[in-house]
């Protein structure tokens, strides 16, 4: 998700979150992601994308938008800078990891 020739747009943000939507643990090869799974994580991809835009997008430093207000999606993250807090779904603490030189958050009682 994160190999920008292949999915644009799709950063360290989105990708944690799609992937726990889609109870994907971040480690598994793409190869031995199904077709099921594949087309859950496709539909989760486009639902985080469709909520961070209904909520102005992701603000973490001075990003404002053209009326001065910041994004809120930061604030529904499930995953996402929520190292070692429990997980909302599940209790686990979240993770935070570093995969291919990019961190990810993720829980590993949700993502298997």
């Amino acid at each position: 998700l994160l190999d920008q020739s292949l999915v644009a747009g799709v950063g360290n943000i989105y990708a944690d979150e799609a992937l726990f939507a889609a109870g994907i643990c971040p480690g598994t090869p793409s190869g031995r992601v199904g077709p099921k799974r594949l087309r859950l994580l496709c539909a989760s991809l486009v639902q985080v994308l469709v909520q961070s835009i209904e909520a102005g997008g992701t603000t973490f430093s001075d990003f404002r938008d053209l009326s001065g207000t910041n994004g809120n999606y930061g604030g529904q993250a499930w995953v996402y800078r929520r190292a070692g807090l429990p997980c909302r779904r599940c209790g686990t603490p979240i993770r935070r990891d570093k995969l291919a030189g990019r961190s990810c958050h993720w829980c590993p009682g949700c993502q298997r």
